[in-house]
């Protein structure tokens, strides 16, 4: 694999993302970020969600950060765009359309 190739891991999460699965996930999530690796997230499954659901989204950015890898999220539901867009965390959590 030349440095120019990367792979993409896409992880599908579903059900909820709220303070009480939220340490869970993120125990699950601790190897998922490697550096010059793209990781996909999928939200599409995802039912509920409250402020604890995005903070763990804004670890997992600094995660990937932190091990210089690539992150996107793609299909979010209603209700987490609208407490991204409440927190104005649009240009930190970057939220995309599926492909």
């Amino acid at each position: 694999m030349s440095d120019h190739d990367t792979r993409a891991e896409h992880v599908q999460l579903s059900g909820e993302l709220d303070a009480a699965t939220v340490p869970r996930r993120l125990r699950e999530s601790e190897n998922w970020f490697e550096s010059g690796e793209e990781t996909v997230i999928d939200l599409s499954g995802v039912k509920r969600v409250d402020s604890a659901g995005v903070a763990l989204l804004l670890e997992w950015v600094r995660d990937a950060h932190a091990n210089q890898a690539s992150l996107s999220f793609i299909n979010a539901p209603a209700q987490m765009r609208a407490i991204i867009d409440f927190c104005a965390l649009n240009d930190v959590i970057r939220l995309r359309a599926a492909h």
